[in-house]
Parts: C-alpha cells; sequence; structure tokens
C-alpha cells in the first residue's frame, strides 16, 4: 500500500500538532504545581509565626507566674526558637543561629541572626526572604525605654513581620 504524500503531510501536521498541544500542557501543569508549592510553603510559614506567637504567649504567662515581668526586655529581639525547643516545637527546616547575613549558598528555612536581632525565613518556593522579630509591646508611662512592671503598661510579647531589614 502506497502513502501519498499529501497524507504523510497530513500525519506529520498531526504530530506536530499533538507535540504542541502536550507541550503547552505540560508548561500548564508545571506552572500549576509551581503555584501550588508556593501555597502551601506560605500556609506554612503562617502556621510556624502562630506557633511561635503561642509559644511567646506561653512563655508571658510563665514569667507572670514566676513574677518575672521585668525580665521580658530580655525578650525583645530573642531567639523564639529557644522557646520552642523548650516545647520540642522546633519546625523542621530551622538552620539555628547565623552570625551574619544570609547567601545565596544557605539552604532554605529559618534562622536567627543575633546581630540584627532578627528571625529569617529563606523560602524555597516563594519570592524573597521574609524577616520576623519578636516585639514586646508596652506603654513606656515613665519614658525609661524599659518595661517595668510597677510603671508601665504591657500589651503584647509577640513574632511580627518586619519591613526593609533586608
Amino acid at each position: 500500500m502506497k502513502i501519498s504524500s499529501k497524507h504523510r503531510k497530513v500525519t506529520w501536521l498531526g504530530v506536530c500538532i499533538a507535540i504542541i498541544i502536550t507541550l503547552i500542557l505540560i508548561t500548564f501543569i508545571q506552572n500549576q504545581i509551581e503555584q501550588k508549592q508556593g501555597h502551601f510553603e506560605e500556609a506554612s510559614l503562617q502556621q510556624t509565626t502562630r506557633v511561635i506567637d503561642s509559644a511567646l504567649t506561653l512563655v508571658f504567662a510563665q514569667y507572670a507566674v514566676k513574677h518575672r515581668l521585668n525580665d521580658l526586655n530580655q525578650l525583645d529581639g530573642a531567639n523564639p526558637f529557644v522557646f520552642l525547643q523548650q516545647y520540642q516545637l522546633l519546625p523542621t527546616p530551622y538552620h539555628g543561629v547565623k552570625n551574619q547575613d544570609l547567601t545565596q549558598d544557605d539552604a532554605p528555612g529559618w534562622y536567627y541572626l543575633p546581630h540584627r536581632q532578627l528571625t529569617i525565613y529563606k523560602p524555597n518556593h516563594l519570592d524573597s526572604d521574609r524577616s520576623f522579630r519578636v516585639v514586646l509591646g508596652y506603654q513606656d508611662l515613665n519614658q525609661s525605654q524599659r518595661y517595668e512592671t510597677n510603671l508601665d503598661q504591657y500589651q503584647y510579647l509577640k513574632f511580627r513581620p518586619t519591613e526593609g531589614d533586608l
């Protein structure tokens, strides 16, 4: 059986169209997977920040029960993972304390930079690093720039994102 040249052209055209459609579908699926990975990473990041805030609430309660509220000043800018370690809640990608700024060679995950009093999250699928800080909030009624139990009004001890620090 002899195949005409017109039929061969139609067959090749069909194969080329099928390959192009397949490549478009593969690209679309890859983009969807990357977006989902970014959403999952963002959700994990938010969950970790909520866990840290919960641990800080427990730390505050411990300090209050032990009449150590003046010691809260030491927690402003502190490493929040110290508290998570006490409750065995360290996130898997915590890489510890780093005494210099992060580089491109550092693995994705959480780091504490003591020289900046910042916690940095280096993402795997998100656009840029995120920085956070443990913040002691209080009304400094006597303008001493320190929290003093009998003189100032405590407001919060929270893990907050920072802007423009990186």
